[in-house]
């Protein structure tokens, strides 16, 4: 396949012979370094996304949750508390460092919030913001691998280029995330013009640094999109697909047609900036309604066996047979109509 500025309902898997008799015995296992997931899928790290809550059920999936980090600093701690002590008793939990994560910024105040986490047990951390290809995230990996050194994960994001992604593990990070622009409550595109279509960020990325490990964040629409995008990442961020299940943070609403609701929005909107303390300035995201969908388990369940059958059409039990084995090839705009794409 060309490199061509392709998303993922530009493509289509080709299904090829396959001696795999029950898709249930397909390994989803995900190699992330310093950890392994069963379930190669991380909940976006946004304030209407992943609380307490999301974490606990991530981490029964095999998943990861990572917490976000638009609340005070004393509320992180309390919400890393929460979590830390809902696994605690529950009958997987061994609390290891990396069972979720924890997010934090670039600005001065944010190396606040990291000295916290890190003091009261935080390992794995994800230094997230807009544009990751930038002097103010280097200087928080420098700080931050000063402080703590190898005792820490650091997950880094978010770029779209080999040059930024080369940039981000020579500053510190141990995992990329790739994705400028791909997500449903995300405008940075239509209002900056910025961005690189996701297959072939995560493409290009993964065929000229093969050993920088990637997470693919934004852009998955159908549960189809997934394997799609495993093909060239170690992992899924998942924001929309996971939106107004009962373990996001927030309400649940009725509507005047009596349909229930939650609020779902980008982290750069207009109201989530005010909400977080910061101008309603550089608008780059916004906030919209998802319909109620209940647990989210069942969501995870589906993803996964989805994601076993894709790996089945092509033949592989396991995900790095998977990333070797399957094809994927051009469609058109006929084919996207006749796939419901």
């Amino acid at each position: 396949m060309e490199s061509k500025g392709q998303t993922f309902n530009d493509v289509l898997f080709v299904p090829q012979y396959s001696e795999i008799e029950h898709r249930r015995e397909i390994s989803t296992t995900t190699n992330m370094g310093q950890f392994n997931l069963s379930l190669p899928i991380i909940s976006a790290n946004m304030k209407d996304v992943t609380g307490p809550k999301m974490v606990v059920e991530m981490f029964k999936a095999g998943g990861l949750g990572i917490l976000h980090r638009f609340n005070t600093i004393e509320e992180n701690v309390e919400d890393f508390f929460i979590a830390k002590k809902y696994l605690e008793h529950d009958p997987q939990g061994h609390l290891w460092a990396f069972d979720f994560g924890v997010s934090v910024g670039v600005v001065d105040y944010e190396r606040t919030r990291f000295n916290e986490l890190y003091r009261v047990g935080a390992r794995l951390f994800t230094v997230d913001v807009a544009h990751g290809h930038h002097i103010l995230v280097k200087n928080m990996l420098d700080y931050m691998r000063k402080k703590a050194g190898d005792e820490i994960c650091i997950i880094a994001g978010n770029v779209a280029t080999t040059s930024g992604a080369k940039d981000l593990k020579e500053w510190g990070a141990d995992i990329i995330k790739i994705g400028i622009g791909p997500g449903s409550c995300c405008v940075t595109r239509r209002n900056t013009g910025v961005g690189v279509p996701q297959l072939k960020a995560i493409r290009d990325i993964n065929h000229e640094c093969p050993d920088i490990l990637i997470i693919s964040d934004g852009g998955i629409k159908h549960y189809g999109d997934i394997p799609k995008a495993l093909k060239y990442s170690n992992a899924v961020m998942l924001g929309s697909l996971l939106a107004g299940t009962s373990e996001t943070p927030g309400h649940v609403y009725e509507n005047e047609e009596e349909e229930h609701y939650k609020v779902y929005g980008g982290s750069s909107s207009g109201e989530r900036k005010i909400e977080n303390g910061r101008d309603n300035a550089f608008i780059e995201g916004v906030v919209k309604t998802v319909k109620f969908k209940g647990k989210v388990k069942y969501i995870l369940r589906k993803a996964k066996e989805s994601l076993q059958s894709s790996m089945s059409y092509s033949g592989a039990n396991n995900l790095a047979l998977f990333r070797k084995m399957a094809i994927l090839e051009d469609i058109g705009s006929g084919a996207k109509s006749e796939s419901r794409l």
